[in-house]
């Protein structure tokens, strides 16, 4: 810690040192993402962040430009209050019980995390038989921003929002001319990075294609890591009213966990290599009228998964989303809309096939805000969601946001989260359980958001949660283990983030989250997270990191009876450093240093993380 506090007062001197530097035009996603941010998130419509009840975080693309990361799933972590990751190696998160890549929202998450619901462009993306995203998958290469939703949120979204949403908003089509971009990247541990991307317009069409491969050969013997993307993304204006969008991408790679360390000696993991291929893809017909719009989309993702010891899926997410908001008089906002969807897929273990399963679900939902006095916001909205393992449920959600001045936003939440046993929980594995009961949670939020102009934004927010049936993997009999629904927990906590833009050449965003539950959960430390940016010149600077306390870990090695084992980990202080150069108009060269201090820690027993590391990019716009 003390050595964090050093580094972060060093840079902080410099930037006050040089603030009276001449100033430069304000980036635009400042004015787009700071100043004035417009989410999609909490609703199925566009709508100012202050006036959103839900706490919503929002990465911008800026932000995402300022770090040396890579993945979606690191982004959330290090960039947003109350999310964290856990990560097992310096690329590459795995599949499985050993795994990294759980995340984990104010303590809600599961392992792996089916509690977390990953979306792209509003559409649901999972493992069809497990119910969790692969993290592997989701590159930051073709991201525009992304919206994390912290709370329950399956009143608009369904099964799997219990702890909230992760939303990955894709790059914006170009609206004219033609662009390209190359980036070429190498750093240590024979970690080489490759990005090309062509967009452009013809007529009234829109179209993006991008291909992205990084390698590495991993800090450890036999954790090297390789995976690829191609990314397809066309519109089409049809007329002034409607609009039809096709989004597709697919991502094949493969990983090698060389199982964690007890002492000096290895462990064997439960396999040692994976070969894995997600794809997915989305067509939209978007309409606009004076005060009307709404979507239906078609959209399916596709996995094929090989691993080492045996195991061999196929699975897939399909479904249909069509919603339509109307405005109406009387200051109110309705939406009505309508979800099907289907998942799951076929699992064979050593050539033995162990079957086929899918579970099915449509829903309706109604959600209502109406305006009071100019200054009050009253939302309520319900959703019906039915299953054919489980039957129906009825979703409620209630919020009230409340404007004493212009730049005051006092929010109140209460809101159902909802989650059906996947089909692993069910049907997989000797701890599968078909009497399972769906897991739900009720949540109660106070929330404050407060701008001084557009130099500092506060959002300040306090929460309590108790979930219901909640499901974990208990020992019945000798030697015996099974899924079942085992009761409540409780938790509370607090969130404060801060940006802060006092000068055009600099900002500062920093962020606490604390939680306190009753019983310990894995992966939901208490965090302090920030980013220091300054610009001066051509010369772009960017030191960003995370103090993690009370962190707790879960592991479960080949052992008889099978046994699941928590354990406190050391607190531990990271600082990364990201120097961007603009060598001439279009060509940039930047470079990335992970954990500056050489921080020796843990976040997956016996997965020692790496120390320094440095790589080194390079950027050219044509």
């Amino acid at each position: 810690m003390k050595r964090f506090l050093i580094a972060l007062t060093i840079v902080s001197q410099f930037s006050i040192t040089q603030i009276s530097a001449k100033e430069k035009p304000v980036d635009p996603d400042s004015i787009r993402y700071r100043f004035a941010p417009i989410v999609v998130t909490g609703q199925r419509y566009e709508m100012p962040q202050k006036d959103v009840a839900a706490s919503i975080s929002i990465i911008s693309p800026r932000e995402i430009r300022q770090t040396n990361l890579t993945t979606v799933a690191d982004a959330i972590s290090y960039l947003a209050p109350g999310v964290y990751t856990n990560r097992r190696s310096a690329m590459g998160y795995g599949v499985a019980a050993l795994a990294g890549g759980s995340i984990t929202i104010r303590g809600v998450g599961g392992k792996p995390n089916t509690q977390v619901l990953m979306l792209i462009d509003g559409r649901p993306d999972f493992q069809g038989i497990f119910s969790h995203p692969i993290n592997d998958a989701y590159s930051l290469d073709n991201v525009d921003h992304i919206e994390i939703l912290r709370g329950p949120a399956s009143a608009v979204y369904g099964t799997n929002a219990l702890g909230g949403v992760v939303n990955i908003i894709t790059r914006e089509l170009p609206t004219s001319g033609f662009e390209n971009n190359v980036n070429i990247g190498y750093g240590s541990y024979n970690t080489q990075r490759y990005r090309f991307h062509h967009a452009g317009t013809i007529g009234k069409l829109q179209y993006f294609a991008g291909f992205g491969y990084q390698a590495s050969d991993g800090h450890r013997e036999n954790s090297n890591f390789k995976a690829q993307n191609y990314a397809l993304k066309m519109g089409y204006q049809i007329n002034r009213h409607y609009n039809i969008n096709l989004n597709g991408s697919v991502t094949p790679y493969q990983f090698h966990d060389p199982g964690p360390i007890q002492g000096e000696h290895y462990l064997s993991g439960y396999f040692d290599y994976g070969d894995i291929t997600r794809s997915s893809m989305d067509l939209t017909l978007s309409n606009r009228f004076a005060n009307t719009d709404g979507t239906i989309k078609i959209h399916g993702n596709f996995g094929k998964h090989k691993l080492s010891d045996g195991w061999v899926s196929d699975d897939q997410t399909n479904g249909l989303i069509a919603f339509q908001n109307f405005y109406l008089p009387y200051e109110i906002k309705t939406t009505i809309g309508f979800d099907i969807k289907r998942y799951g897929g076929t699992a064979r273990s050593n050539g033995i096939k162990l079957g086929t399963f899918f579970n099915d679900e449509y829903a309706s939902y109604l959600h209502l805000q109406k305006l009071l006095l100019k200054k009050i916001i009253l939302g309520s909205g319900i959703r019906y969601e039915h299953n054919s393992h489980f039957g129906a449920e009825w979703i409620p959600k209630f919020s009230l946001v409340y404007h004493p001045l212009s730049q005051t936003a006092l929010r109140a939440t209460v809101a159902k989260g909802f989650r059906t046993p996947s089909i692993k929980d069910l049907y997989l594995f000797p701890p599968a359980n078909q009497n399972l009961k769906p897991e739900r949670l009720w949540s109660y939020e106070l929330g404050v958001n407060q701008s001084i102009g557009n130099v500092v934004t506060l959002d300040i927010c306090g929460f309590y949660y108790q979930g219901d049936q909640m499901i974990q993997t208990t020992m019945i009999a000798p030697g015996q283990m099974q899924n079942q629904n085992v009761g409540s927990n409780q938790a509370k906590g607090f969130e404060v983030a801060v940006q802060a833009n006092p000068v055009t050449n600099f900002s500062a965003n920093v962020s606490y989250s604390y939680l306190n539950s009753d019983t310990i959960i894995p992966f939901s430390p208490n965090k302090f997270n920030f980013m220091l940016n300054y610009k001066l010149r051509d010369l772009n600077i960017s030191l960003y990191g995370e103090h993690i306390r009370e962190l707790y870990t879960s592991y479960q090695l080949n052992q008889m009876p099978s046994k699941t084992t928590i354990e406190k980990l050391s607190d531990y202080t990271l600082v990364h450093l990201k120097l961007n150069y603009r060598l001439m108009e279009n060509l940039n060269l930047s470079v990335g240093i992970e954990n500056l201090l050489d921080e020796s820690y843990q976040i997956l027993k016996g997965y020692p993380m790496p120390g320094r590391t440095v790589f080194c990019n390079l950027s050219f716009n044509f």
